[in-house]
């Protein structure tokens, strides 16, 4: 069994702050599946041998959302989301129950394009693993080592674009959306040959050497480049490759940034137009608020979009536990029960909700369609 900072569980203060944001304690109300709870039952694997890593302790340690609300609350200034990933890594060996969900994910997330081939012959498969997608599209964003420069126009400067598989793979007409609006403020932009997924989907199976592996390409690849930015149309990949990276190698890609922050710096508010009379509702991903720090409030009011619910929808559980995860998505999709199409940030939010019947936009085609109608890739 491998080991974990053992210093990072004597720092928990136990105080049950964590408590008030966890969106899995919220559902259970049991103190073993809280952030607290779940520092202790590694303690007492790895301080005192006290707890024996066997199908409860694991169940209990896979619980957790991964949404990082308990970060910013923890009064100590502890990471318990960091703690959680690396009990994971440390216990991978025990959880033999995902064994062969790891090895499907090693294959998957090395050769995208050719287990999205399989996806197209397996439909049924392909629900599984990617719940929410009813079709697959036949084409992708990325096209490694483009540079597009705007049309007819002095170059702003250049950024580079981090696209993230679901953008790449699933969803291109939102990077469609993002470069149109980069291009029409002038930006040149880059789609980096060699770009690899983040490595969340990874890490959130405890498999960290292999998250480090894509880490290290990744920063290769971005880290040093003369851009303005590394934007990304989704929050948890750069929440990922700006923070995260630095727990896996030290080095990170500092200039990363989510897509919406960044363009929301850079619109002229009087020349948008609100959406027609269609109702929208904001669902708030985790890692854009809590993880990256960023308050859409003053956009949400340009675009004439509804503050929606609080909460995490348990995307982060779709992979490690299914009951927890289809629970909270069905909270979230009664509290969005007629309230229009629901609007969001995150490529893997989207997928969550249609997966509860929801319809969903990403912001940035919104954002284009009110702010740069005439955009094109």
């Amino acid at each position: 069994m491998a080991e974990i900072n053992k210093k990072l569980l004597d720092d928990c203060a136990k105080c049950g702050s964590c408590k008030a944001r966890c969106p899995v304690y919220d559902i259970t109300r049991n103190e073993g599946f809280s952030p607290r709870g779940r520092i202790v039952l590694l303690k007492g694997i790895f301080s005192g041998g006290t707890v024996q890593a066997g199908p409860p302790a694991i169940r209990r340690l896979m619980s957790c959302a991964l949404c990082g609300l308990c970060d910013n609350t923890c009064p100590v200034g502890i990471k318990p989301t960091e703690i959680i990933y690396q009990g994971r890594a440390a216990l991978r060996g025990a959880d033999r129950g995902r064994l062969l969900l790891r090895t499907a994910l090693r294959f998957g997330l090395r050769s995208p394009g050719a287990a999205l081939g399989a996806a197209r012959i397996f439909p049924g498969l392909a629900q599984r693993v990617l719940p929410g997608v009813k079709t697959l599209p036949r084409r992708t964003l990325r096209n490694g080592g483009q540079v597009i420069k705007p049309a007819n126009r002095k170059s702003a400067g250049r950024v580079a674009v981090f696209a993230g598989c679901s953008t790449n793979y699933l969803m291109p007409e939102t990077g469609e959306s993002l470069i149109g609006m980069l291009l029409a403020l002038g930006y040149e932009v880059i789609l980096p040959h060699g770009e690899v997924c983040c490595g969340s989907p990874l890490r959130a199976l405890g498999l960290e050497e292999e998250a480090r592996n894509f880490a290290l390409k990744n920063i290769e690849v971005f880290g040093k480049m003369n851009v303005e930015a590394v934007v990304s149309p989704c929050p948890t990949c750069t929440l990922v490759i700006r923070e995260h990276y630095r727990h896996l190698t030290g080095a990170a890609v500092r200039n990363a940034m989510d897509a919406v922050e960044f363009l929301s710096g850079k619109l002229d508010a009087g020349a948008g137009r609100k959406t027609a009379s269609e109702r929208l509702v904001w669902h708030e991903p985790c890692h854009l608020r809590h993880g990256l720090g960023f308050d859409p409030q003053g956009l949400l009011n340009l675009l004439n979009i509804e503050k929606g619910d609080d909460g995490c929808c348990g995307l982060g559980l779709s992979l490690t536990d299914r009951g927890l995860s289809q629970e909270m998505l069905r909270r979230k999709t009664e509290a969005y029960q007629g309230r229009g199409r629901v609007v969001t940030a995150c490529p893997g939010c989207m997928l969550q909700l249609r997966r509860g019947g929801l319809e969903t936009v990403h912001i940035l085609e919104l954002m284009e369609e009110a702010f740069f109608p005439a955009a094109e890739v």
